[in-house]
């Protein structure tokens, strides 16, 4: 038999294949957590939801990913099957926020792909939390009972390397995983406690995800402290005095 793979829009800039390696899954609720991830940022982002490039979603054999295909569309690939809800909702938000990015997608890790990495994984945390508080106050009977499972989910994405996260309480702890954070492979067990030391300012001030309309190509950047001069010219109100305490956190 020759399968046949298709997309189905669910969302007016969403489409997912109906690759049998994704399995049975619900997908009303697949696809509104997914949509959901959208709407989050919208918010975030002070824009419409779903008026960003079209983006097909299918399964990968490898690990997630992004990727520009032409024609002003990304394919996002995910490695996840069945109803396993809180790692669908951490890949796509992971992947959604390199797509809304939208830098050049070469492949290549060099100048700030460390701390593009360490946004997209901070975007699952926020939507993991957001999502979460979303459903536990829900009428409906199973988002309110599955709720807590994205809350845990958050909460072992934030203990995973608590020796890491200890030596992030150091003075220039940031500064010293400088020579590791340049290095050509990702070391995401770091963007992690990166990303944990970042989540409370953005749940706080959910305008600081406006950043990454000023993220452009991060291969361009090289340093940080080159990146937040150029954020800082770009900040409007709503978020100005929380960049000042992003800085602060990241460079103390």
């Amino acid at each position: 038999m020759i399968f046949v793979m298709r997309y189905y829009r669910f969302a007016p800039n969403l489409h997912i294949s109906n690759d049998p390696r994704f399995l049975n899954y619900n997908q009303t609720i697949v696809q509104g957590l997914l949509s959901l991830v959208d709407v989050n940022f919208s918010h975030y982002l002070h824009t419409q939801p779903f008026n960003s490039t079209d983006c097909y979603i299918t399964y990968s054999e490898d690990c997630p990913k992004c990727c520009s295909m032409g024609d002003n569309k990304h394919f996002i690939f995910l490695k996840v099957y069945g109803d396993y809800w809180c790692r669908w909702v951490y890949q796509f938000a992971h992947e959604y926020c390199h797509h809304l990015i939208n830098g050049t997608f070469t492949g290549e890790i060099s100048g700030l792909i460390w701390f593009e990495e360490t946004i997209c994984e901070l975007s699952s945390m926020c939507n993991l939390y957001t999502i979460y508080l979303r459903w536990k106050d829900s009428k409906d009977m199973t988002k309110s009972q599955y709720a807590p499972a994205f809350q845990n989910y958050l909460i072992e994405l934030l203990n995973e390397a608590p020796q890491l996260s200890h030596f992030a309480t150091q003075p220039g702890w940031l500064q010293s995983w400088n020579a590791i954070l340049s290095e050509q492979t990702y070391h995401r067990d770091r963007y992690k406690v990166i990303a944990s030391k970042m989540l409370p300012l953005f749940l706080d001030n959910t305008n600081l995800w406006k950043i990454i309309l000023h993220f452009g190509d991060m291969r361009r950047w090289q340093s940080l402290e080159e990146l937040f001069v150029h954020l800082h010219t770009m900040a409007d109100n709503s978020y100005s005095v929380s960049l000042q305490k992003l800085q602060r956190v990241l460079f103390s």
